[in-house]
């Protein structure tokens, strides 16, 4: 059995991770982080426990104390916020347990935060993207708005998800915006919401090979919500060229919209996604793959996949004699959590 790390299972990146794993081919001991004591994936993991948020003090000694108690493997890294922290401290993380820290390059990681750095990422290597420029560089918003019109797009240079994303239709409105977000970059708007898709790839530019899934996707409040499994032998090679481009080292994400006839990328994401919890019920299982590459020395190989559409629903954990008081809002860092198993839909008829 392999004993293996899941930060932020509070989350759907980190649940969809440890869904992955429980379908894989291998047997797994999944140790489950989360800064809030009452997280519902603290359930369906192992061992739990309570971690401080990245980079805060302590927070390095602490998860070390985990790795090396719990015989780690391999961390997987689940929420934006922790990926500048677990990349700078991949190199002494490793050194001091031997568990490998599965995520990108700290330069991936600042192309795929920042919205600006993407676009001139992908333009620098001549690929589509949508143009885009900062909300306060007037001359090339002006010009943005001369060739594309409204609406425009604004949106935080450095956000993810759905958050603080407007859909521009005037100078007044992007004035306001201005005024009510700071650091905003406007982008052309690609208006056909039925052409969206989000790609994903695992592998390493390092080795040169990749594995990729692309779905055209519906959203609901920023999140995929419905899936298609899309196999464009051309899409897959050009999310793949852009991972080989970007130095990627593991997995990573891409969301775009087919415009022009070409993918215009909007988004990088340089980590396991959210749809990874969808990705393994095609035959694409992203966490599996990463974990067989970096622990076991074994070459990404291209899976078959199996077409299909997944629809996404709202799910609840009922843990068995536990309240507020018995699982406080907050603990101390590194404090194991330890939650009776969810009662299931056939105890609960009983």
């Amino acid at each position: 059995m392999h004993r293996v790390l899941v930060t932020a299972v509070g989350g759907n990146i980190g649940q969809g991770v440890v869904k992955a794993l429980r379908s894989g081919s291998r047997d797994y001991f999944i140790v489950g982080t989360d800064m809030e004591p009452r997280s519902a994936g603290f359930s369906f993991v192992d061992r739990a426990c309570v971690t401080l948020a990245a980079g805060a003090a302590g927070m390095a000694a602490g998860l070390t104390a985990i790795l090396e108690d719990e015989g780690i493997e391999a961390i997987y890294v689940c929420s934006p916020q922790e990926l500048p922290f677990f990349s700078a401290a991949r190199g002494d993380l490793e050194r001091a347990t031997g568990a490998r820290v599965l995520v990108n390059p700290e330069p991936v990681i600042r192309v795929g935060q920042d919205k600006l750095a993407t676009a001139l990422f992908l333009e620098t290597h001549g690929f589509p993207y949508p143009e885009t420029a900062l909300a306060d560089d007037g001359p090339a918003v002006d010009g943005l708005i001369e060739r594309w019109g409204f609406p425009v797009i604004a949106k935080p240079r450095g956000g993810w998800t759905s958050v603080n994303v407007f859909t521009i239709r005037s100078r007044a409105e992007l004035d306001a915006v201005r005024v009510l977000v700071p650091d905003l970059v406007v982008q052309r708007y690609l208006p056909d919401a039925a052409a969206e898709y989000t790609a994903g790839v695992v592998g390493s530019a390092a080795a040169g090979r990749f594995a990729w899934i692309v779905l055209r996707r519906d959203l609901t409040q920023g999140t995929t919500y419905r899936t298609e499994l899309v196999q464009d032998e051309t899409l897959g090679a050009t999310v793949t060229a852009m991972a080989q481009a970007l130095g990627v080292e593991g997995a990573c994400n891409f969301q775009f919209r087919i415009a022009d006839g070409q993918p215009l990328v909007f988004e990088i994401n340089p980590r396991f996604s959210g749809t990874s919890g969808i990705r393994y019920l095609y035959g694409f299982n992203d966490p599996e793959m990463a974990f067989e590459h970096a622990c076991l020395d074994q070459p990404v190989v291209q899976p078959v996949l199996h077409p299909g559409l997944v629809m996404r629903y709202w799910n609840e954990v009922h843990v068995p004699a536990a309240g507020f008081q018995s699982i406080p809002g907050s603990l101390p860092a590194g404090e194991a959590v330890t939650l009776p198993p969810p009662r299931s839909l056939r105890a609960a008829r009983s």
